[in-house]
């Protein structure tokens, strides 16, 4: 299932979540709003605290009941999670995959129930007018591993249809018996040649419960992979663990991994790495065949490539990789069965960030030589940095997620006029589709950049309320604020208003993401206040490159915090 809406809009799901409520209070300096209560035995210490959130998602064919909550000082988390078709009074058993259970305090597991511990069952009691009750009991590993038993658990809580998920994630490697789906391995693995970011293996989880995550290895032959992120959605999911250290040994090393209650296995063969020279005899280099097109802005594909020659002295495996210049870089690895000249096709990767002659070095042995490219030019720079000009496009990707969870921007040819003003257009969409995209709209009058919205499409007013809001301003020192308008109508006849308070954090400051390196970037911090309240309920960060556009986005809602980057991007 797939959570994502562009940055302004995962800013209104944290108003969709608290604008049924009446009544909040702060406590302890955490934003509290109950939906219901919870609460149940262990031996002789009763646990009880407030639901905080109540929602039903899909995963494929299956649905899903969330029951969130938290305890009365705030440190415990409760979270109760149910699957079925649909969704109705009656009985849910762990047995049949139907019911699970976590409690937490921080990263610590305290109670957690599932079809690998033991018998778990709710009923749901009530079901009805957007309310929803019920009791449990059962089996559960308690914080030390020993099964104990749930008593009298009783819930009550209304049902918000969409929200997240936060906290520590569960579930089991592989498919959710826990049994081992295949393990895909990536890289060369040489004796004495230190992993790098190529070095990975792939494996599959099966989350029952989302919220962050670290994955990793026991260290063996000096080597350990690892990865951290955070579970979005339930059901099966692809992690990467990237490898670390260096080998000492060659020959067979053994790793076992651990997520949950389960545990998998894998073997890397470190061999010794072939020798030799670049170029011909005595290690002259020789001509260097560059392949493909090169342009700024515009990622590389298969046709980007550089053949060269080696001349191998020591059958065995190879790992030739070029230095990274103006966001790309050529590598490639395999195996060399005899000695003699070889002929070795480096494949391109990334997008060039500048145009020009760009210079490239490689190394093989103890050898080193060099080639140029040359990046054409793309478009004249704009000083603009938030450009909408028509096709400009870029991609992002989620930090901690899959290849599934990439996301597309693009300007396509439709202007809204809304409110005396005429505003661009921005889709967004899944990498690849996934349906209809979601459209926003932009205007930039000077140096400040106006976001037209229909706030009615993603809170429950009872009648439309739409309006615009200045997002980014170019033309303003850091450490500088501004707000929007109040956004106020009434939700089941109740009055609601709410306003965005957006900061200037830095400007003019040099980051880097990956590959690229942007000389000149805006960063605005966005934080999201209920009228009358001092805290804000989610902040978010946003972050502009000059000549290129948003480049980072990042929201936090108090459980967790989600974070996108830039892939790639042309801008016309």
């Amino acid at each position: 299932m797939k959570t994502f809406k562009p940055a302004f809009y995962l800013l209104l799901s944290a108003l969709a979540l608290y604008s049924c409520q009446k009544e909040y209070s702060v406590e302890n300096g955490n934003l509290k709003l109950p939906t219901g209560s919870w609460e149940f035995k262990n031996g002789g210490a009763q646990y009880i605290g407030d639901m905080d959130t109540a929602y039903i998602a899909a995963s494929g064919n299956t649905k899903e009941l969330h029951l969130i909550g938290t305890s009365a000082d705030g440190s415990q988390t409760f979270h109760l999670h149910l699957f079925a078709d649909t969704f109705k009074v009656g009985t849910y058993k762990a047995s049949v995959f139907q019911s699970s259970f976590n409690y937490t305090s921080g990263a610590t597991s305290l109670f957690n129930a599932n079809q690998l511990v033991g018998e778990f069952i709710v009923n749901i009691t009530s079901f009805g007018n957007n309310v929803i009750s019920g009791n449990f009991s059962g089996s559960a590993l308690d914080s030390s591993n020993k099964v104990v038993q749930l008593t009298e658990g009783k819930f009550t809580s209304t049902i918000n249809i969409s929200g997240t998920a936060g906290g520590v994630s569960s579930g089991v490697l592989g498919s959710s018996s826990g049994t081992c789906q295949p393990i895909v391995l990536s890289g060369a693995y040489y004796t004495g040649v230190a992993l790098t970011s190529l070095n990975t293996v792939q494996l599959q989880v099966t989350v029952t419960v989302p919220g962050s995550y670290t994955i990793s290895t026991n260290t063996v032959n000096g080597v350990t992979f690892s990865k951290s992120g955070t579970f979005t959605s339930v059901g099966v999911q692809t992690v990467t663990l990237i490898g670390s250290g260096t080998p000492t040994n060659s020959g067979n090393s053994d790793y076992a991994t651990a997520f949950g209650n389960s545990q998998c296995n894998f073997t890397i063969i470190f061999a010794n790495p072939s020798t030799g020279t670049l170029g011909g005899g005595g290690g002259a280099c020789t001509s260097f065949t560059v392949g493909g097109v090169y342009q700024q802005g515009i990622l590389l594909n298969q046709t980007n490539t550089v053949q060269l020659q080696v001349t191998v002295t020591t059958p065995g495996n190879y790992s030739i990789a070029t230095n990274t210049v103006s966001g790309i870089s050529f590598s490639a690895s395999g195996n060399f069965p005899n000695t003699g000249m070889q002929i070795v096709t480096l494949a391109g990767t990334g997008t060039p960030t500048v145009s020009g002659i760009l210079s490239f070095s490689v190394t093989y042995g103890s050898s080193t030589c060099s080639f140029t490219i040359n990046s054409a030019p793309g478009v004249a720079p704009s000083n603009d940095y938030f450009p909408t000009t028509l096709n400009s496009h870029w991609s992002y990707s989620l930090e901690g997620g899959t290849s599934s969870d990439s996301l597309h921007f693009a300007v396509i040819n439709y202007s809204l006029a809304a409110v005396g003003n005429t505003y661009s257009t921005i889709t967004t969409d899944y990498i690849p589709p996934t349906g209809a995209p979601d459209s926003s709209y932009y205007r930039k009058p000077g140096g400040s950049y106006y976001q037209y919205v229909n706030y009615s499409n993603y809170l429950p007013f009872d009648q439309p309320v739409d309006g615009e809001y200045i997002f980014l301003k170019d033309n303003v020192a850091a450490g500088s604020t501004w707000q929007s308008p109040n956004i106020s109508g009434s939700i089941s006849g109740f009055p609601f208003s709410a306003y965005f308070k957006m900061t200037l954090l830095a400007k003019m400051v040099p980051v880097t993401i990956g590959t690229f390196n942007f000389p000149d970037v805006i960063k605005v911090k966005y934080e999201l206040f209920i009228a009358g309240s001092p805290v804000a309920v989610e902040t978010d960060e946003r972050w502009f490159a000059k000549n290129v556009g948003e480049i980072h986005f990042s929201y936090d809602d108090n459980v967790s915090v989600t974070t996108y980057d830039v892939g790639s991007f042309m801008v016309f």
